[in-house]
């Protein structure tokens, strides 16, 4: 009895896992009725640049798209046990004193960061997560669990938005740090 109860609890231990997953793919939408360039910004691309902003403004807003490739082992998305968003220090904010708070979204589709604008951009669900901090330090663990157990053909996104000042982050394309940690059961 108590050798089956070992090896029930030896492989229960053993088909937990833990994963850090880096950034798969991200993008920046600026949407607004003003120009990009040459081109009207909800029809623009602003893809491939070192860091992306989230704000909302009074004349524009800006949204950050990240993707996260799930772990190809993770199948079944009931297994997981949690899912944390790890953000990296922004590289600036304007909020008020410093501080800057974001808002957190899951995209309920996928997106091509090569092409995708605010016109052809998945639509976001209801914030999953808000928190405030300070441009001095990192942002806060954010728990996207709901968000990676309802990943899209093995892909998290998630849209990034502030309710704030302007808040900047550096890009995959700027070296961005931003993972997400998963532990399955």
């Amino acid at each position: 009895m108590k050798l089956t109860l070992a090896l029930a609890t030896f492989a229960a231990a053993a088909a937990a896992a833990n994963y850090m997953m880096p950034l798969s793919k991200d993008a920046g939408l600026v949407y607004t009725n003003m120009m990009c360039g040459t081109t009207p910004c909800g029809t623009t691309n602003l893809s491939n640049q070192p860091t992306y902003t989230a704000f909302l403004g009074n004349r524009d807003f800006r949204r950050i798209l990240m993707s996260y490739s799930m772990p190809s082992d993770v199948t079944d998305m009931s297994s997981i046990e949690s899912c944390t968003l790890m953000l990296p220090q922004p590289v600036t904010s304007s909020g008020s004193g410093s501080f800057y708070s974001l808002s957190i979204s899951p995209l309920m589709g996928d997106y091509d960061a090569s092409t995708v604008t605010p016109k052809s951009a998945p639509p976001a669900g209801p914030s999953i997560a808000q928190y405030s901090s300070t441009d001095n330090l990192m942002p806060p663990s954010v728990d996207v669990t709901d968000a990676c157990k309802a990943a899209v053909n093995g892909n998290v996104g998630l849209m990034i938005d502030s309710y704030g000042g302007p808040v900047t982050f550096p890009t995959k394309l700027g070296g961005s740090t931003a993972q997400l940690m998963i532990t399955t059961k």
